[in-house]
């Protein structure tokens, strides 16, 4: 009885997020605000810290990764081929300067403060990372994400995420034994190498001989269950090869996308997301706490506005300096900005090894909750101002 008590709970919190999420996201767009914006503040005001009705836990936290996970999925199955190899030079400049800039202010700012060699070089790395999730959300918000600007953002984010989780582990190395382990840097190397080499080669079976077949299906839903299924468990694979489940849910978007049934999939899995995302973005609000202490506010907010001009500079870095390119250098940096599942699970590996305090902790939440909220509103404002014009005049 306990068990079902339980579980009729959370199928009523579940709902409630769901309702609540919509009425407010529906308030904000008819006020011409980012919807992303909307369901963060149900999330806030469900949460622990303001009405108590919500409270994190492991049914949030599992359909907030299916989310993040059905966002990703869509993410590569909209992705051009082409535009992949031809972004990927730049996609990677644009990943590496922002994770670069980030490291470099971020790490002075915590050794000023605290003059903590490890603590310091563990904000700067994780801080460096970029919320893929929030980035497509919000991207697909605009109707922007087929557009070749949109799939070099993306791009750019898995590289960053790639990257970021290469360095962590060199400094957690650094951090517990004192010096960098050359096996196990080649040790994830060549974890990823696998990963590329299998998208690669399923990538060709499923163009010349599996894709055909996936029209065939007879049972009903056949298709979505199928695909579906194929996200999860190339999840499943990332995440046993060290990365996260959602990279690997984009490399089967990947796989996909190059098969003519690509319409019908995302056609099919879409209402999938419109009922998972909304909680991904409301469990970012139930973490969010208005009593933190003074010390955290203040930390945060510094470390905020360091992490977001470290994204920016990644986004003039990637672009060339002439007067027309300004406003695209700031929708990279822009894109680039979220912190949010990514840094949250790194935060918590900081706990466990005892890097990290309240404080600290708190600061990253703030982080967090700061760039999920200037994120829509600042590439709202980059819009109107046509930031997407020239790129979507070259794609027609």
């Amino acid at each position: 009885m306990a068990i079902l008590a339980e579980i009729t709970y959370n199928i009523f919190l579940y709902g409630l997020a769901l309702a609540s999420s919509l009425i407010i996201s529906e308030i904000l767009r008819r006020l011409d605000q980012s919807e992303v914006i909307g369901q963060v503040l149900a999330g806030i005001i469900l949460g622990p810290y303001i009405s108590g009705l919500i409270t994190p836990n492991d049914f949030f936290n599992f359909i907030s990764e299916i989310s993040a996970l059905t966002l990703l999925f869509i993410a590569g199955l909209e992705t051009d081929f082409g535009q992949l190899k031809k972004a990927g030079r730049s996609a990677f400049i644009l990943a590496a300067s922002g994770i670069f800039f980030t490291f470099m202010l971020v790490y002075v700012l915590v050794y000023f403060l605290t003059s903590n060699t490890s603590l310091s070089l563990f904000l700067a790395i994780i801080l460096g990372a970029t919320s893929i999730s929030l980035t497509v959300r919000i991207l697909d918000e605009f109707e922007k994400l087929r557009t070749p600007l949109a799939q070099k953002i993306i791009i750019s984010a898995v590289i960053d995420d790639l990257l970021v989780i290469f360095l962590l582990v060199i400094a957690i190395d650094f951090i517990e034994i004192g010096s960098f382990s050359i096996t196990n840097l080649f040790f994830m190397l060549s974890k990823l190498i696998i990963l590329f080499l299998i998208t690669a080669i399923l990538m060709i079976i499923f163009i010349k001989w599996i894709g055909f077949y996936l029209q065939k299906f007879r049972a009903r839903g056949g298709l979505l269950i199928f695909s579906f299924s194929f996200a999860l468990l190339y999840g499943y694979l990332a995440g046993v090869l060290g990365f996260s489940p959602i990279i690997g849910a984009y490399f089967a978007g990947l796989v996909l996308a190059e098969t003519d049934v690509e319409p019908d999939v995302i056609e099919s899995i879409s209402p999938l997301a419109h009922v998972t995302v909304p909680i991904f973005l409301v469990n970012i609000g139930l973490r969010f706490n208005l009593l933190m202490i003074g010390e955290a506010i203040i930390i945060g907010s510094i470390l905020s506005i360091i992490a977001i001009i470290g994204k920016v500079m990644g986004g003039f870095a990637a672009t060339s300096f002439k007067t027309r390119e300004k406003i695209k250098a700031l929708l990279l940096g822009t894109s680039m900005m979220p912190r949010a599942e990514v840094v949250l699970i790194f935060a918590g590996i900081g706990l466990e090894m005892g890097l990290l305090n309240d404080v600290w902790f708190s600061s990253l939440v703030i982080v967090m909750m700061t760039t999920t909220f200037l994120t829509p509103i600042i590439l709202k404002y980059l819009l109107k101002r046509g930031a997407f014009y020239n790129d979507e005049v070259s794609q027609n």
